[in-house]
């Protein structure tokens, strides 16, 4: 063959034929947008014409305008064949040499009919037909998945954002726990429409892409075992959603309105979820930023991808900054998230107590900055380990060992992040769960061997985790965890507990107490000599959330009587 038979041939290769009924009826819906679709008669030196594409039937006609390009007419009247194509979302689409069957004229249009082709070719074809949908246009994705910690069915909303037969893109909220759903080897979601129509589908996770910005994680989901009927109902989807989208963008189209987007209720919550969570407090709002970006690290790093260096410096300053801003408050907001992971939730208490503790002992804020970092990631290792580590009430040996492997897991998804200092890195997280008897891990290192910051990170670590349920033990107060520390000398630095104690108090701030009277109260503020001088009042035992009362101090606080009790918050 010739150097431009071969040429011919491997353009030809290029095209690839489609002849499913319903792909092909989108395609043709995708044809008949305004601008898309040419007409090109066959035979030498024919020249392309824009067509308008009126409307198709499937399986019977396609309905041409020819009224702005009459000259085609005779041609065409006479037998003469054509060739219809177009760019389209789908790729460049041809069709195969057909023919006009019917010319008729309607209020001086010039109309023609052709049956339905029933076989077309697309260059440069994506895996599948992709419908995006526009501003306004909301469907839901639901994906429904067993939540790790307690054991039960969570559910995570989101916003589709484009669809095909064989998979969709979908955006979720960073602050709504994505970690607790996603990725799942395999899962189940559902696609909500406006109308109420909805279409569940099984489904597993192929890539994710994080926008910190707009505080997003969009999410590329893959269909699984989809049935005939199941397939045939999907790509009714996609031609509606590319029909309305097309309708939606003012560009001429005054085709009526998709039903799947006749909003049913304007109160329906399964469409939007988008920024509707509230917070105790504003520091708690700016605190759950950071925790929907450590959520969404979690969720990344199960497929393999790094932590993102410069939104892990930007977030560290954030919390340095906060303290700054107000300490007491930054400390409460650690107590007011509650949507995201144990892991994200216990890092970020480590990283904001950590830094406060070494503040008072005058530590540099670039080395505060490096400490906040570390603390606040080195638990995210086990987001990626079974679940099944995690709700065993005891370990075997292997487990244990297993278990483990989370230190090396984060310390190998930090690789990127180059202005983390080594020392920094390895005290606070490889370390942090050493012991002074050696009778800690992954190396088992004992008393000299351990430097005054990982001895500093261990304690204010041990003492969060222990106010903290475990399928092995009950949270304790923070009363209980202070008494249970100062016992434990043999493990922890015992200068180190004292300053601990000493900086936060008796009853630190994120206290839950009963009082005399029986109201539930905050702890959110100290004296100077660390004694309770700032409440706010809950009407209920969970996590503070935006039932919390105004802060009540000085000699409105004797109103409530003595301190009964300091509770541990319902979970």
């Amino acid at each position: 063959m010739s150097e431009a038979g071969q040429a011919a041939q491997a353009a030809e290769n290029e095209f690839t034929p489609i002849n499913s009924v319903v792909e092909l009826a989108t395609y043709y819906d995708a044809l008949s947008q305004p601008g898309v679709a040419v007409l090109t008669l066959v035979g030498a030196g024919e020249k392309d014409h824009p067509v308008v594409l009126v409307e198709q039937l499937e399986e019977d006609y396609l309905l041409f305008d020819l009224t702005a390009i009459r000259d085609v007419a005779p041609p065409l009247r006479r037998g003469g064949k054509f060739i219809l194509s177009g760019f389209t979302p789908g790729g460049l689409v041809r069709t195969n040499p057909m023919s006009i069957r019917e010319f008729t004229t309607v209020e001086s249009r010039l109309l023609a009919y052709a049956d339905w082709p029933t076989e077309i070719h697309v260059k440069q074809r994506r895996a599948s037909f992709r419908a995006s949908l526009r501003i306004g246009m909301n469907v839901g994705v639901h994906v429904r998945s067993k939540d790790n910690d307690k054991e039960e069915l969570v559910e995570l909303q989101g916003d589709l954002k484009d669809l095909s037969a064989t998979g969709c893109l979908a955006e979720f909220f960073m602050q709504d726990g994505v970690s607790r759903v996603l990725p799942d080897i395999a899962t189940e979601i559902e696609l909500y429409f406006p109308n109420g129509t909805s279409f569940e589908v099984k489904a597993k996770v192929r890539h994710l892409k994080t926008d910190n910005d707009r505080q997003v994680l969009a999410v590329g989901f893959e269909f699984e075992d989809v049935s005939k009927p199941q397939e045939r109902e999907i790509w009714g989807y996609v031609r509606e959603i590319e029909r309305e989208a097309s309708r939606s963008a003012g560009n001429g189209d005054s085709r009526s309105e998709s039903e799947l987007f006749r909003v049913r209720d304007e109160n329906d919550k399964k469409l939007s979820r988008r920024h509707g969570h509230t917070y105790a407090t504003p520091m708690a709002r700016k605190m759950a930023r950071i925790a929907g970006y450590l959520d969404s690290q979690m969720v990344v790093m199960k497929q393999g991808q790094q932590v993102n260096s410069s939104q892990l410096s930007l977030h560290a300053d954030r919390i340095l900054d906060m303290l700054e801003d107000d300490r007491q408050e930054t400390l409460f907001s650690v107590h007011c998230i509650h949507r995201e992971s144990r892991w994200v939730k216990h890092g970020l208490a480590v990283a904001v107590r950590l830094a406060d503790l070494l503040n008072a002992a005058k530590m540099p804020r670039d080395l505060r900055k490096a400490v906040v970092a570390a603390a606040m990631v080195h638990d995210l290792g086990k987001g990626t380990l079974p679940p099944e580590i995690w709700r065993a009430t005891t370990l075997s040996t292997d487990v244990y060992e297993e278990m483990q492997s989370h230190v090396e897991a984060i310390l190998e998804k930090l690789e990127n992040v180059k202005w983390l200092a080594p020392v920094v890195r390895d005290n606070v997280i490889a370390q942090i769960n050493e012991r002074l008897d050696g009778s800690g891990y992954p190396n088992g290192l004992k008393d000299k061997q351990l430097g005054q910051l990982a001895r500093a990170a261990a304690v204010v670590d041990a003492i969060d985790a222990i106010q903290r349920n475990r399928p092995d033990r009950p949270a304790m107060s923070p009363v209980a965890a202070a008494k249970s520390m100062q016992t434990r000398t043999d493990q922890f630095d015992e200068a180190w507990v004292k300053r601990y104690i000493a900086h936060f108090g008796p009853l630190p701030i994120g206290s839950l107490l009963r009082f005399e009277k029986g109201q539930f109260g905050w702890v959110v503020g100290l004296d100077a000599k660390k004694r309770v001088n700032r409440i706010r009042i809950s009407p209920h035992k969970l996590a503070p959330d935006d039932k919390l009362g105004p802060p009540i101090e000085g000699a409105a606080l004797a109103e409530f009587g003595r301190i009964r009790d300091v509770l541990v918050p319902e979970s």
